[in-house]
């Protein structure tokens, strides 16, 4: 049997230069499939001279379309991009593309799955885009979102019905899983230049409102003070313009905790999977339910424990007191309750990473394009949209 084509569209990939959720997937998860049942065709509607950068590494080509950022023409891209490929299901990603896009597929009939990752935060979308995408949620055949907030917004404010929406968090790279199985520990210590008898506890995130930074970096005061052999870093992109106008601010709180020798804020992503290898636990105290912990699953996948904000992503994919501990937002008493535990408990602290690891061969990039291959082939074998709302049959 010929494989599926696929047609994947997104409006963009990255902000303030780092990859969003979508845009990862673009890059690490296309190669994940089995060529022999789905061919991916990647396109981005529009990008920047750094995403082109990153855009370069992907494994499967992702062609640049140079659009506008409401251009109504997407509808046309998308038709010419179908019959150029000859698409079986289009998989459409981010507001417009899933907008105007979905158009094409209802005018081709062909199976239609949008993919959202943020609810609407910015400027309101024009009406016009609103009115259509409110029109075509009755034949959207499928959804998919990577948190519950992005699942109710699918649901509620995109008007898709809920039965057809399901979560899909991010994918992990084959990557990831490869330099776990290569580094260890020590080695990965030893070239960080960190000493094997503390205990470390690594956040990987972007700086500023709704990281939780502040409230971690107290609850570490409060560790520190207990355990001499502790310490936090903190790796976040050294490129991201928020991060870097929230630094001076983190700097200071350091300062006045008296943290500076027990605390690193590293600047860089370049050596990612030695901090995840040379350290003991995740934290991701995000206080905002919109911060993805992307991160944290990457941990998972060297077997780290990870301690966490009951709420989003976190609180869908991981189990509380299995794969580290879930704590309620905002609770600072708490957060300082598992970072003591984990400190203390070697044991547990092992058994929770063998669990971690587990756990992310669930969300690993082959994993999710697997689970892709069957609902597109669920779609094209029994589409979702009425028949009688579709202009055309295939």
């Amino acid at each position: 049997m010929a494989p599926l084509n696929v047609l994947w569209v997104i409006d963009h990939v990255t902000y303030d230069r780092s990859l969003h959720g979508g845009g990862r997937l673009f890059v690490h998860l296309p190669a994940a499939f089995d060529a022999e049942r789905v061919r991916i065709f990647p396109y981005v509607r529009r990008a920047s001279t750094a995403a082109r950068r990153v855009l370069a590494g992907a494994a499967v080509p992702v062609t640049v379309l140079g659009e506008g950022k409401y251009n109504p023409a997407t509808a046309l891209t998308v038709l010419r991009l179908q019959r150029r490929h000859h698409i079986d299901v289009l998989h459409l990603f981010c507001y417009a593309a899933s907008t105007l896009g979905r158009l094409a597929g209802w005018l081709t009939g062909t199976p239609t799955v949008i993919h959202d990752f943020d609810r609407q935060a910015a400027a309101p979308y024009p009406g016009w885009l609103g009115l259509l995408d409110r029109l075509l949620a009755p034949v959207t055949a499928h959804a998919l979102a990577p948190s519950p907030m992005c699942r109710d917004y699918l649901r509620d404010a995109r008007g898709v019905p809920a039965d057809r929406i399901d979560l899909l968090p991010y994918a992990i790279p084959a990557d990831r899983f490869a330099a776990a199985a290569r580094l260890r520990r020590n080695s990965a210590r030893a070239a960080l230049g960190w000493t094997p008898n503390q205990t470390v506890f690594t956040t990987v995130t972007k700086l500023g409102p709704g990281r939780g930074l502040d409230r971690l970096l107290r609850a570490f005061e409060r560790i520190a003070s207990l355990r001499r052999q502790t310490r936090l870093v903190v790796v976040y992109p050294g490129d991201d313009a928020s991060s870097a106008a929230a630094r001076p601010a983190l700097d200071a709180l350091i300062a006045r905790l008296k943290l500076t020798a027990r605390v690193d804020l590293v600047p860089s992503l370049a050596h990612l999977d030695y901090y995840y290898a040379a350290s003991d636990a995740l934290v991701a105290p995000f206080d905002d339910e919109r911060c993805s912990p992307a991160y944290l699953l990457e941990g998972f996948a060297h077997g780290r424990p990870a301690i966490a904000s009951a709420l989003g992503e976190p609180g869908t994919v991981m189990e509380d007191g299995r794969h580290g501990f879930l704590v309620p937002p905002n609770d600072q008493a708490a957060l300082v309750a598992a970072l003591l535990q984990l400190a203390d408990d070697d044991l547990a602290r092992e058994a929770m990473g063998q669990a971690a690891a587990a756990l992310a061969q669930r969300y690993s990039a082959h994993a999710s394009a697997r689970r892709l291959t069957d609902l597109y082939q669920r779609l094209v074998a029994r589409p979702v949209a009425d028949a009688a709302l579709a202009p055309a049959a295939r």
